[in-house]
C-alpha cells in the first residue's frame, strides 16, 4: 500500500504540471457558476497538504488522539481568499513543494508504522487509511479541473 500511495503523490505531481497548459482565464475563473477556480482548488489541496504534512503526520504514531480537523469551511475560505493574491504558476509550485514535502516524509516512514492505529477525534485511522482517503480527495478535486480542459480523468 506504501508504494501505491507513493505512486498516486508522483502522479499528483505529474498532473500538477500538467496544469500549466491551462489558459490565465482557464486558471483563474470558476469551474461552474459559483464553485472555485482551478487556481483555488490546486491552493486548497496545497493547504490541506501543509496542514497534513505540519500538523498531522508527525503524530500518526500507534494509539495517539490526534485534534479534530480545523473548521473546514473556515480553513478552505481562507486558502481560496489566498490562491486569489498569486498566480496560477505560483500556486502551483506552491502545491508541489508541500505534496513533495508529504512524499519525503512517506518515504522515510517505515511500512510496518503504516497500519498503526491512531485517532482523530473519535475515529480510527492509519497513516495508510488516512493517505488512501487523501487520495480520493486528490481524485475528486482533479475531476473538477479536468472538466475545465475537457479531460474525463480515469483515475
Amino acid at each position: 500500500m506504501k508504494a501505491k500511495i507513493l505512486d498516486s503523490h508522483a502522479k499528483y505531481q505529474e498532473w500538477l504540471d500538467s496544469l500549466q497548459e491551462l489558459t490565465t482565464e482557464q486558471a483563474m475563473s470558476p469551474y461552474a457558476p459559483g464553485k472555485w477556480s482551478p487556481n483555488e482548488i490546486v491552493m486548497h489541496l496545497a493547504e490541506w497538504d501543509r496542514f497534513t504534512q505540519e500538523g498531522r503526520l508527525p503524530n500518526m504514531k500507534d494509539g495517539a488522539k490526534l485534534e479534530k480537523f480545523p473548521e473546514f469551511e473556515e480553513f478552505n475560505a481562507n486558502a481560496a481568499a489566498h490562491a486569489q493574491k498569486q498566480t496560477f504558476e505560483e500556486t502551483i509550485s506552491y502545491a508541489k513543494q508541500q505534496r513533495e514535502q508529504i512524499t519525503q516524509k512517506l518515504e522515510a516512514i517505515d511500512e510496518q508504522e503504516w497500519t498503526k492505529e491512531f485517532f482523530i477525534g473519535e475515529h480510527s485511522l492509519s497513516i495508510q487509511s488516512y493517505f488512501a482517503d487523501f487520495a480520493e480527495h486528490d481524485e475528486h478535486h482533479k475531476r473538477q479541473i479536468e472538466g475545465v480542459r475537457g479531460v474525463k480523468s480515469n483515475e
